[in-house]
């Protein structure tokens, strides 16, 4: 099939969607697959993505590489040039393009800001797996804040609340903290009976998305009235506001009747 097109990679820290239009906008394939974060996938990770997500796309479209006008991938973790480079040419080469195709790699706010607003211009607050804010003035100015991933940021993200329930509920067990039910729901969330048995579930293998997942039963801990639960949520609140506060700061907008879309 020669017909042309030209795609969208939206690459969240916990999965990844590959969404095929011909230029007219019409949907051609839509596909999804694991993270495509190298910062938790691994660039080996990533090209497992790609390749998976395009062979499949080639395999059940019929399209051919060379019809393809241009792509543009969103993908969280991605800032530095030379990340932006890296990435680049996984995508080029997964999606087997020659070097004429024009291709464009941001970090995943960016979209998601223009996408909320119609517009570069707002601030967009993003706390899924992970949490970042992004900014824009309308005349060019890009600010950021947040987004440091798993292991220096992502405070107030579903993956924080997650792992500071984890922290709360063996400080519980060790009697260094307050008493709190999260220990019983953590331990029927990973499915074990002993307390040390949560080590090996959360560490073999590690999974970021699986701790954010657990964030779920925090929140229902907290309408249970956990009051453990309830104070981890109004510390994700307000690192959440911080986010956008400094946003907010730095652009010399104010919030109050701004445009704030929270996702």
């Amino acid at each position: 099939m020669n017909e042309q097109w030209i795609f969208g990679i939206d690459g969240g820290g916990t999965s990844t969607r590959l969404r095929i239009e011909s230029l007219e906008g019409r949907l051609l394939f839509q596909s999804e697959g694991p993270s495509l974060n190298p910062r938790s996938a691994g660039w080996d990770g990533s090209q497992r993505t790609l390749v998976q997500l395009f062979s499949e796309m080639y395999e059940q479209t019929g399209l051919v590489p060379d019809s393809c006008l241009s792509g543009f991938a969103g993908v969280a973790g991605i800032d530095r040039a030379e990340d932006t480079g890296t990435m680049l040419g996984l995508i080029r080469n997964a999606a087997r393009l020659g070097p004429d195709t024009a291709l464009e790699v941001k970090n995943d706010s960016i979209p998601a800001l223009a996408g909320a607003f119609g517009e570069l211009r707002g601030i967009l607050l993003i706390a899924g797996t992970g949490s970042i804010a992004v900014g824009a003035n309308g005349a060019g100015r890009i600010i950021r804040s947040g987004g440091w991933g798993h292991i220096l940021g992502d405070e107030g993200s579903a993956y924080w609340v997650g792992l500071r329930a984890l922290n709360a509920a063996i400080r519980f067990h060790d009697r260094r903290g307050p008493q709190t039910d999260l220990l019983g729901s953590a331990l029927a969330f990973f499915e074990e009976r002993d307390p040390f048995a949560l080590i090996p579930a959360v560490y073999e293998p590690f999974d970021k998305a699986r701790i954010a997942a657990f964030a779920r039963i925090v929140a229902e801990e907290r309408q249970r009235g956990d009051e453990v639960a309830e104070q981890i949520f109004k510390e994700a609140a307000e690192e959440l506001a911080l986010l956008a506060i400094s946003i907010a700061t730095r652009l010399g907008e104010v919030l109050a009747g701004g445009r704030l879309l929270l996702r």
